[in-house]
């Protein structure tokens, strides 16, 4: 090696970083433990809190969890403040997502515990300030889910009171109840009061507006009457006893009582002014009607969106698309409609749930109809058969018009339609004429025996080459087929496409016809030779005066006469049969 080039070598190998062995474990680079500063920070630091602990020492680890704690603190801070805030306030709703911000941060902060303890710190000091900041949450959940006036109740959210009664247990749930059935109890005793007024009065002003009253009362009722319900329906998903709640929420509720057409009408007016009553009533309907609108406008679209899908799939069968897109049409449609009625008002669990019963029993009433839709969802994959194609099967001959999930519809050459069940025709024998592109055409012709075999198969071979419908690949078969007992007979066997199949069956048997005429080859028709025998014939059985004779000594007139013997057969009768 030159002296300059193993000079250079050993100044770069001086120089170059010292590389670290092939082979050699190495520890893998941890990034530097950045502190968070705040709420904002922290939360976002909680959903990769659990890389950034692995590899950190136990000091890195006590400075992480007193930032952590330090941002705990201010957080219970700030939620003790938006609680202590009058109701109703922006401070006040702020206090549930200052709650669900602080039980995320207590909740990375077990993680954090838990890498100490790995690392041999103090675990039980950690967790002692860590339950520091968890509240009864119990509850906390108990002061919010009952407000401590009645039109605080009726700014509740529904969705926000489920949320709320959820965690709480049954003995809790139920002291909820007692309270909200106060509140309902105030509002009935307000509409008694309006009804029992508008009874009494002798002015008509008035009991128009003692009406308008009960009108607004009820619509307050109601309201109430919704949220406790949801009251019940929690206490009893807990098993509580709710026999007696269900029935006063029944017993408050009845047909508030008219009299005279003036005060019908006046109440009627009323209602339908009401913000609560016919105008909330309005609102859910337009909301319904707008749903229902959206949601056939979103199946047209989604139709269109998942046939031009299926139709880009290979090898799928139009009835399978046409399935697939009316089965996507109604599905959308059902479910628009389940919506609208849930904006109704209208609870949809139990309607969900007696579809649910309902499905099982009409499932085993109805085997014979679900064995069907399985044969149509089994011929709708395997694909034996198309919309447009000629079949033929369960005794039926036709044309595929369409199919069900129960029946297929096969329309004849007679233009009749047949609905066939789809089981019928799935455990059947299937033969579809036009499932190939080509078919080959079966034809017989004879001639007589007197006829000329080779000038009669030219004919044919020049009738059959001179159609323009017959393909020339496959080669038409022409042959002497059979010597039957009448005729010649050829087979024509030539092939076409499959739409031509009757135009060359037709066509071809005409001009044999035409042809056979002009070169004069006769076409025999079906023959028979009889042989007539004299009755006294020798060996005849049955001739006049032998036994067996009708009129013969011992046989009664009109005995059937016996057959020829096996000789006689042989030797006086012969037929030909055609």
């Amino acid at each position: 090696m030159p002296r300059g080039l193993l000079t250079a070598a050993l100044v770069f190998l001086a120089l170059a970083p010292a590389a670290p062995l092939l082979g050699q474990d190495q520890e893998p680079a941890r990034s530097e433990l950045v502190l968070p500063d705040s709420i904002e920070s922290a939360l976002a630091m909680r959903l990769e809190l659990s890389q950034l602990l692995v590899g950190r020492t136990l000091e890195e680890l006590k400075e992480l969890q007193a930032a952590w704690m330090t941002l705990l603190a201010l957080q219970q801070k700030a939620l003790d403040a938006a609680k202590a805030a009058p109701d109703g306030s922006p401070e006040r709703e702020q206090a549930v997502a200052l709650r669900a911000d602080l039980d995320t941060l207590v909740a990375a902060a077990d993680s954090i515990v838990a890498a100490l303890s790995q690392a041999g710190g103090d675990a039980e000091r950690a967790m002692a300030e860590i339950d520091a900041f968890r509240t009864d949450v119990a509850a906390e959940l108990e002061e919010s889910t009952v407000p401590k006036t009645r039109e605080a109740a009726l700014e509740l959210p529904v969705e926000v009171l489920k949320a709320r009664l959820r965690p709480l247990t049954r003995a809790q749930v139920e002291e909820q109840l007692a309270q909200w059935i106060a509140f309902l109890q105030q509002a009935c005793l307000e509409v008694s009061n309006a009804e029992a007024s508008a009874l009494t009065s002798t002015d008509l002003a008035r009991v128009e507006d003692f009406n308008a009253a009960a009108v607004e009362k009820r619509a307050v009722r109601g309201r109430l009457i919704e949220r406790v319900n949801v009251v019940i329906d929690a206490l009893d998903k807990k098993a509580g006893d709710v026999t007696e709640a269900r029935a006063y929420v029944g017993s408050i509720v009845v047909t508030p009582p008219i009299t005279g057409l003036r005060v019908a009408w006046s109440t009627t007016v009323a209602w339908l002014r009401n913000e609560q009553g016919g105008i909330a009533t309005a609102k859910k309907a337009a909301v319904a009607i707008g749903v229902l609108v959206g949601f056939w406008l979103l199946a047209k679209v989604l139709t269109r969106f998942v046939g031009r899908a299926v139709r880009s799939l290979p090898r799928t069968s139009a009835l399978l698309r046409d399935f697939i897109q009316s089965s996507v049409r109604r599905l959308t449609i059902i479910i628009g409609v389940l919506v609208a009625l849930s904006t109704l008002g209208i609870n949809m669990t139990p309607l969900v749930a007696a579809i649910g019963a309902a499905g099982l029993v009409i499932g085993l009433a109805l085997q014979g109809t679900l064995g069907n839709l399985a044969s149509g969802l089994m011929i709708m994959i395997y694909r034996p058969f198309d919309t447009g194609d000629i079949i033929s099967t369960a005794g039926s001959l036709g044309t595929v018009d369409g199919m069900t999930l129960m029946t297929t519809a096969i329309k004849t050459f007679d233009n009749q339609t047949i609905h066939v069940p789809n089981n019928m025709i799935w455990g059947d024998v299937i033969t579809n004429i036009t499932a190939n592109p080509t078919r080959r055409v079966d034809l017989k012709f004879g001639i007589s025996y007197g006829d000329d075999i080779r000038k009669a198969r030219e004919v044919l071979e020049r009738i059959v080459a001179g159609h323009e419908k017959v393909l020339a690949d496959p080669e038409p078969v022409i042959r002497l087929h059979e010597l039957g007992d009448s005729s010649v007979n050829f087979i024509v066997r030539p092939w076409c496409r499959t739409s031509d199949y009757w135009d060359v069956y037709w066509d071809l048997t005409a001009k044999v016809k035409e042809t056979f005429d002009e070169e004069g080859i006769s076409i025999p028709f079906p023959q028979r030779d009889v042989h007539l025998i004299p009755a006294n014939a020798p060996g005849v059985t049955g001739a006049p005066g032998e036994p067996g004779a009708p009129g013969a000594p011992g046989e009664p007139d009109g005995q059937v006469i016996q057959p020829p013997s096996r000789e006689a057969k042989a030797t006086h009768a012969s037929g030909k049969k055609g």
